[in-house]
Order: C-alpha cells, then sequence, then structure tokens
C-alpha cells in the first residue's frame, strides 16, 4: 500500500516552530518506519526534510518537497495526489487534501474554537481545515479523550471514527542526568510564548507568590516567539519581575531535559490544552507539575500534580508556595509523576496509528 503523508510541519527549519505538532510527527514516522515492513510511504513538506531526520524514519519513507509553497494545500498537494495517487493519506497537521484516496485525519485540539483569540489570523483558515478533514476522513485520531469528546460535540460524530492515540515522551527525559543549577531556585514554563497561553496570568500569580517570600526564586520562560504575546512583557514590566523571570528562548532537548530536572516545578496554567507534551516531560524528568483544571490537564496529569482554576491568581501562587516550601509534599508529587509518564509511549501511539492503517 502508498501511503502519503503530510509532512510540512517536518520540513521547517526555523527552531521556534519545532513545537508539539512536530514532534508527535517526527516520533510517529519514527516508530512507524521500525513497526511497518510492507508500505511504502511518500512525506509531502513545502522544502526538504533533514536528512538526518529522514535516515531515522527507515528505508520505507520518501520525501516528496512540493514547490511552489504558494497553494501548496489548496493546489500543489491536490495537482501531486491526482497525478500519482496513493491509496491512503495520513493527515499529521489537522489537514485533508482533496483527493480520492482514503484518510485518517488528526486533530490535536480545538482551541481555535474555545478561545479564537488566542489565534488571530489564524482561527478562520483552522477552523476551515478542520471541517474539511472531518468532511474527508474515514478516520480520526485525537490525542486526548477531551478532544475526542469535543469532536464529536461539535461535528455529531460516531463514537467509533473517532480514537485516541496518547502522544509519548522521548527516551532523553529520564530523571536521572545532568540537571540545570542557576543562581537561585526557580520555576519552568515551556512551550511557545503566545497568546493563549496565558503567560501574563501566570506572570501575576508568580508576583503574588514572590509577596509571600523572604527567599529569592526566579521564573523562567523557555519557548520561541514566533507568535509573539506582546502582553507578557508589558506584565514583567508593570509587575517590576525584571530581575526574576528570565526569558531563554528555544532551548534543545539535550538542555531542555536538565532544566526540567532542576526546577522547583513546571508550571502551565494554559486554560486549554489538546495534551500538553511539555507536562509530560517534565513528570518524566522528575519535575511536579501545576497545571490548569481545565482542557487535558485532568486526564493526562491528574492526581499527579496540582492543578488550579486558570483564572485565580491567588490559587496558582499557593500551589507556587506548596511546591516551593513543602519538601514532603514535593516528593510525593515527583513519585506520582514518574509513576504517570510511564503512560505515554510513542511506541503505543504509533502501534494505535498503525492498527488503523
Amino acid at each position: 500500500m502508498n501511503i502519503g503523508v503530510d509532512a510540512g510541519a517536518i520540513g521547517i527549519t526555523d527552531e521556534r516552530l519545532k513545537l508539539g505538532v512536530y514532534w508527535v510527527n517526527v516520533n510517529l514516522l519514527r516508530e512507524l518506519g521500525k513497526l511497518d515492513k510492507a508500505n511504502n510511504y511518500f512525506l509531502y513538506s513545502f522544502a526538504p526534510i533533514d536528512r538526518e531526520v529522514m535516515e531515522s524514519f527507515g528505508p520505507r519513507m520518501v520525501n516528496r518537497a512540493l514547490f511552489p509553497q504558494r497553494g501548496w494545500a489548496t493546489v500543489r498537494l491536490p495537482l501531486e495526489l491526482k497525478l500519482h495517487p496513493v491509496d491512503l493519506f495520513l493527515g499529521l497537521s489537522q489537514f485533508i487534501p482533496s483527493s480520492k484516496s482514503h484518510n485518517i485525519g488528526f486533530i490535536y485540539d480545538l482551541g481555535f474554537l474555545r478561545h479564537p483569540e488566542a489565534y488571530p489570523g489564524s482561527q478562520i483558515k483552522l477552523a476551515q481545515n478542520t471541517d474539511n478533514l472531518v468532511d474527508r476522513s474515514d478516520h480520526i485520531i485525537t490525542i486526548s479523550q477531551i478532544v475526542k469528546d469535543d469532536v464529536q460535540s461539535r461535528y455529531m460524530l460516531d463514537s467509533q471514527k473517532v480514537a485516541v492515540a496518547y502522544p509519548g515522551v522521548d527516551e532523553i527525559f529520564v530523571p536521572k542526568g545532568p540537571m540545570h543549577s542557576g543562581k537561585n531556585p526557580y520555576f519552568l514554563f515551556v512551550g511557545a510564548l503566545k497568546p493563549g497561553k496565558n503567560i501574563p496570568f501566570l506572570l501575576r500569580g508568580f508576583a503574588r507568590f514572590l509577596s509571600t517570600q523572604k527567599k529569592d526564586i526566579e521564573l523562567y520562560l523557555l519557548g520561541g516567539e514566533y507568535w509573539k504575546d506582546p502582553q507578557i512583557q508589558n506584565e514583567i514590566n508593570s509587575l517590576d519581575l525584571g530581575t526574576r523571570v528570565n526569558k531563554l528562548g528555544y532551548v534543545p532537548d539535550t538542555e531542555l531535559a536538565s532544566y526540567y530536572r532542576g526546577a522547583v516545578a513546571f508550571v502551565s496554567p494554559s486554560p486549554y490544552e489538546g495534551f500538553c507534551l511539555p507536562a509530560v516531560e517534565a513528570m518524566a524528568c522528575g519535575c511536579p507539575v501545576i497545571g490548569s483544571t481545565t482542557g487535558a490537564f485532568p486526564e493526562v496529569v491528574g492526581g499527579s500534580g496540582i492543578l488550579v482554576d486558570p483564572h485565580d491568581a491567588e490559587a496558582l501562587a499557593k500551589a507556587m508556595t506548596e511546591m516551593a516550601g513543602n519538601k514532603q509534599k514535593r516528593n510525593m508529587y515527583v513519585k506520582k509523576g514518574l509513576i504517570k509518564s510511564k503512560k505515554y509511549s510513542w511506541k503505543t501511539f504509533a502501534q494505535k496509528v498503525f492498527d488503523l492503517l
């Protein structure tokens, strides 16, 4: 069987864009390369995929970079599939092109519907792409039960058409290894510094936490600012947090694991996440998690971390105080998180996709 794959997310060269969907794509294809000994895969991208990345996928996968980029999704890719049909297409970027193939579509979240203000300039396109994906897919894969519930509720789909496959965690994220050691203890946020991640709220909660502390504690923000949220710097300035907040930009995984290991806790008060891969990476590294009571956090983290209302700054400050000041409770969450993280495996994720193939 010939399988087409939307690999546009893998062909990017800007490190700031190598986020959740990028890693889901890369790890899925690596594991499928090990599992599948019969089918051929054609990976369609905007630009040639890095040779080392392609080699990690195995010999049954071939990259086809399609030009021009203008009209890639609406004209160039459909034309390619018409000239060179495939039997099945994997829509790994929440998009399915027009073609005559069977299709499996991936939906990572419907945040653009719940919080459209967090997707300036892209909300309409995301909604259209997802509508088309639902219409064109024989089967849909979501990355959590809450996303499946959202998809079924919005599109009135039969439960059998939608499957849940939890992403995994890379083997580099383990509790033993180098530990980042800064001048002061620190809380850690990992992810794109963009609207919708609720980082201005995180800063307000952190400021309240600091008002009750005598010792110096910092907040590290790790992630690119491709979709810049100007309110982040505004809050840092207005709350006078310039010496307590460090924006470190993109950090490669080899270094990221050390930041997780050294942190007091990973903190993400995002009001809606389809999965939150950094939270799982943190747990796997022995870093306790403070997350939200909304989105996928109750499902993915649950009682293995402290979950707070993403609009209650006082509750967030209290959770940070508990993690920083109660060693016994922090150690309890570390142990629970390590156990919980074992549930998430790229091999298991790929096996569920392969079973559908």
